[in-house]
């Protein structure tokens, strides 16, 4: 990856999580729209191994650091758009 500024990354990391949020609720809706109970069960399994990916990230952070609130912050984002998934 190229050098940015922390500005220039923060904005990148916004628009890609944008993007990548904008699919994955597109994705939901279009696989629910062919077949409902296999695409929510999909769905569900996607969430359970986005889930346990999120929370063995944490882990590998030590206690208290910067990163480890990242990763907080970046689950509770990622965990609101499954639940939206889920709804839409």
């Amino acid at each position: 990856m190229t050098d940015m500024t922390p500005i220039a990354d923060e904005a990148a990391t916004r628009l890609a999580f944008g993007l990548m949020r904008s699919a994955y609720l597109d994705l939901a809706r279009t696989l629910r729209s062919i077949e409902k109970d296999p695409a929510n069960e999909l769905l569900r399994a996607v969430e359970h191994r986005i889930v346990y990916r999120l929370g063995s990230a944490g882990h590998d952070c030590p206690d208290g650091s910067t990163q480890e609130g990242a990763l907080t912050l970046a689950a509770g984002r990622v965990r609101s758009v499954l639940r939206e998934a889920q709804e839409v």
